[in-house]
Protein backbone atom coordinates (compact mmCIF):
# COMPACT_ATOMS: atom_id res chain seq x y z
CA UNK A 1 0.00 0.00 0.00
CA UNK A 2 1.27 3.48 -0.86
CA UNK A 3 1.24 6.05 1.97
CA UNK A 4 -1.39 8.12 0.14
CA UNK A 5 -3.79 5.19 0.58
CA UNK A 6 -3.58 5.15 4.40
CA UNK A 7 -7.13 5.84 5.66
CA UNK A 8 -7.56 9.03 7.69
CA UNK A 9 -4.58 10.89 6.22
CA UNK A 10 -4.75 13.84 3.80
CA UNK A 11 -3.00 17.06 2.85
CA UNK A 12 -5.21 19.13 5.17
CA UNK A 13 -4.73 16.68 8.05
CA UNK A 14 -0.96 16.68 7.46
CA UNK A 15 -0.76 20.49 7.55
CA UNK A 16 -2.80 20.62 10.78
CA UNK A 17 -0.66 17.85 12.30
CA UNK A 18 2.59 19.77 11.73
CA UNK A 19 1.12 23.14 12.75
CA UNK A 20 -0.05 21.55 16.02
CA UNK A 21 3.37 19.93 16.52
CA UNK A 22 5.05 23.35 16.33
CA UNK A 23 2.92 24.91 19.09
CA UNK A 24 4.88 25.75 22.28
CA UNK A 25 2.83 23.34 24.41
CA UNK A 26 3.07 20.41 21.97
CA UNK A 27 4.82 17.16 22.87
CA UNK A 28 7.54 17.94 20.32
CA UNK A 29 8.35 21.37 21.77
CA UNK A 30 7.58 20.61 25.41
CA UNK A 31 11.03 19.81 26.84
CA UNK A 32 14.66 19.07 26.07
CA UNK A 33 16.80 20.55 23.32
CA UNK A 34 14.15 20.73 20.58
CA UNK A 35 12.31 23.80 21.97
CA UNK A 36 15.66 25.61 22.29
CA UNK A 37 16.36 24.91 18.60
CA UNK A 38 12.92 26.37 17.79
CA UNK A 39 12.06 24.45 14.60
CA UNK A 40 9.51 26.05 12.29
CA UNK A 41 7.07 24.29 9.98
CA UNK A 42 7.43 25.66 6.44
CA UNK A 43 5.45 23.31 4.20
CA UNK A 44 4.47 19.73 3.50
CA UNK A 45 3.15 17.68 0.60
CA UNK A 46 1.02 14.64 1.41
CA UNK A 47 1.22 13.11 -2.07
CA UNK A 48 5.03 13.39 -2.23
CA UNK A 49 5.53 12.53 1.44
CA UNK A 50 7.60 15.63 2.13
CA UNK A 51 8.16 18.07 4.98
CA UNK A 52 10.18 21.31 5.05
CA UNK A 53 11.26 22.65 8.45
CA UNK A 54 13.47 25.69 9.11
CA UNK A 55 16.03 26.29 11.86
CA UNK A 56 17.98 29.48 12.69
CA UNK A 57 21.55 28.90 13.87
CA UNK A 58 22.01 30.21 17.41
CA UNK A 59 25.25 31.03 19.24
CA UNK A 60 24.82 28.23 21.81
CA UNK A 61 24.80 25.65 18.97
CA UNK A 62 28.31 26.54 17.73
CA UNK A 63 31.39 24.39 18.15
CA UNK A 64 34.91 25.78 18.84
CA UNK A 65 35.34 26.36 15.08
CA UNK A 66 32.37 28.79 15.13
CA UNK A 67 30.18 26.58 12.95
CA UNK A 68 27.09 24.73 14.09
CA UNK A 69 28.00 21.54 15.95
CA UNK A 70 27.35 18.38 13.94
CA UNK A 71 25.32 17.01 16.83
CA UNK A 72 22.94 19.94 16.57
CA UNK A 73 22.44 19.33 12.85
CA UNK A 74 21.91 15.64 13.60
CA UNK A 75 19.32 16.55 16.25
CA UNK A 76 17.50 18.79 13.77
CA UNK A 77 17.58 16.02 11.15
CA UNK A 78 16.33 13.40 13.63
CA UNK A 79 13.53 15.75 14.69
CA UNK A 80 12.42 16.67 11.16
CA UNK A 81 12.68 13.18 9.68
CA UNK A 82 11.16 11.64 12.81
CA UNK A 83 8.12 13.90 12.86
CA UNK A 84 7.53 13.10 9.18
CA UNK A 85 7.74 9.36 9.86
CA UNK A 86 5.49 9.84 12.87
CA UNK A 87 2.79 11.51 10.80
CA UNK A 88 2.45 8.51 8.49
CA UNK A 89 2.49 5.97 11.35
CA UNK A 90 0.67 7.74 14.20
CA UNK A 91 -2.66 6.07 13.53
CA UNK A 92 -1.06 2.61 13.92
CA UNK A 93 1.28 3.33 16.86
CA UNK A 94 1.65 6.31 19.19
CA UNK A 95 5.45 6.41 19.32
CA UNK A 96 8.23 6.50 16.73
CA UNK A 97 11.85 5.78 17.63
CA UNK A 98 14.99 6.14 15.54
CA UNK A 99 16.55 2.82 14.51
CA UNK A 100 19.40 4.13 12.33
CA UNK A 101 20.52 7.48 11.00
CA UNK A 102 23.36 8.28 8.61
CA UNK A 103 24.47 11.89 8.11
CA UNK A 104 27.00 13.28 5.64
CA UNK A 105 28.21 16.82 6.38
CA UNK A 106 29.06 18.64 3.15
CA UNK A 107 29.39 22.37 3.97
CA UNK A 108 29.71 24.38 7.20
CA UNK A 109 26.72 26.24 8.59
CA UNK A 110 27.48 29.43 10.50
CA UNK A 111 25.85 31.78 12.98
CA UNK A 112 23.19 33.87 11.25
CA UNK A 113 22.34 31.12 8.76
CA UNK A 114 18.88 29.66 8.48
CA UNK A 115 18.81 26.12 7.20
CA UNK A 116 15.93 24.08 5.88
CA UNK A 117 15.56 20.38 6.34
CA UNK A 118 13.67 18.97 3.40
CA UNK A 119 12.64 15.47 4.43
CA UNK A 120 11.01 12.92 2.16
CA UNK A 121 9.38 9.64 3.07
CA UNK A 122 11.17 6.96 1.08
CA UNK A 123 9.30 3.84 2.15
CA UNK A 124 6.87 2.69 4.78
CA UNK A 125 6.02 -0.78 6.02
CA UNK A 126 4.03 -2.21 8.88
CA UNK A 127 6.42 -0.91 11.56
CA UNK A 128 9.36 0.73 9.75
CA UNK A 129 9.56 3.98 7.81
CA UNK A 130 12.62 5.17 5.90
CA UNK A 131 13.16 8.89 5.36
CA UNK A 132 15.81 10.82 3.47
CA UNK A 133 16.65 14.48 3.92
CA UNK A 134 18.67 17.38 2.61
CA UNK A 135 19.87 20.32 4.66
CA UNK A 136 19.93 23.46 2.52
CA UNK A 137 20.99 26.99 3.43
CA UNK A 138 18.23 29.53 2.98
CA UNK A 139 20.60 32.30 1.77
CA UNK A 140 21.75 30.55 -1.42
CA UNK A 141 20.21 27.05 -1.43
CA UNK A 142 23.63 25.44 -0.77
CA UNK A 143 23.40 21.73 0.03
CA UNK A 144 25.06 21.45 3.45
CA UNK A 145 24.14 17.90 4.57
CA UNK A 146 22.35 14.77 3.45
CA UNK A 147 20.86 12.08 5.66
CA UNK A 148 18.85 8.90 5.71
CA UNK A 149 17.13 7.34 8.68
CA UNK A 150 14.89 4.44 9.58
CA UNK A 151 12.22 4.84 12.25
CA UNK A 152 10.17 2.19 14.04
CA UNK A 153 6.57 2.70 15.12
CA UNK A 154 6.04 1.21 18.58
CA UNK A 155 3.07 0.87 20.88
CA UNK A 156 4.34 1.99 24.25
Amino acid sequence: MHWTEIPGLSQADMENYFLDAMQPNSTLKHHGVIPRMDPRFVSCDFEKGTLDMAYDVQAWELNPEDVIHGGMISTALDTSMGVLAHYYTHLAAPTVVTVTMNVSFLKPIVLGDTFHIKAQLDSIGRTLATVKAEVRLERDDTLACIATATFMAVSG
